[in-house]
């Protein structure tokens, strides 16, 4: 596969937690308030802070879902370190990466939007301010884009990985409730976690080279 044929696809795969360079942001979609056309175009403003420093090379993307249940709620995770699901996790590499340093802010935004192939094209833009002399004074920004057909994966995994959980996905930063898995012959009990991570909802998190 070539890179040009690459770079319009999402990658689909597990990775390591630990490629991650920053802790993740989330987008909340309540589809009990959602109307269809609200899900036609979804744009979700991007902001990090990175905790090394590194080669940014995209965002990564995974979801988890709240099942509100009248006496119950329990929660899938897709988040990177939880057991494996068949999602696995969604990787938008950029063409050309972009460098921060520890404590540096990346900002930037996702687009989504509708096609007829009951899918998204994904528009994404990754921005951090360049550090050096004169840097500040001239307001210099490096960015970068790209543009994705989310219809159009390219796999990278055929089988579940697992890594382990990293310290900060012991505990769920909007809602603690307790979980209980469900036995089901739709899901897996390995897909469902008694707790869901703190990455939730639609999550999103800048990510570095995979070595």
């Amino acid at each position: 596969m070539g890179p040009v044929l690459l770079f319009t696809q999402p990658v689909v795969d597990a990775f390591d937690p630990r490629l991650l360079v920053a802790s993740p942001t989330y987008h909340v979609l309540d589809f009990t308030k959602s109307k269809e056309e609200d899900l036609y175009e979804i744009e979700i403003p991007l902001r990090f802070t990175a905790s090394v420093g590194a080669r940014v090379h995209g965002l990564a993307c995974w979801f988890d879902v709240l099942f509100n249940g009248s006496t119950v709620q329990r929660w899938l995770t897709t988040a990177p370190g939880a057991p494996t699901t068949h999602w696995y996790q969604l990787r938008c590499v950029l063409a050309q990466p972009i460098y921060v340093m520890a404590g540096q802010e990346i900002t930037g935004q996702l687009r989504m939007v509708a096609h007829n192939a009951q899918s998204y094209t994904l528009y994404l833009t990754l921005m951090a301010k360049m550090w050096g002399p004169g840097a500040e004074q001239g307001g210099i920004i490096q960015a970068s884009s790209c543009k994705l057909d989310l219809k159009e994966p390219y796999y990278r995994m055929s089988q579940p990985q697992a890594y382990p959980l990293t310290q900060d996905q012991q505990s769920h930063p909007l809602i603690n409730t307790q979980d209980i898995q469900i036995q089901s012959q739709d899901f897996e009990e390995a897909e469902l976690m008694q707790h869901p991570s703190p990455n939730s909802g639609a999550q999103m998190n800048s990510m570095a080279e995979n070595n």
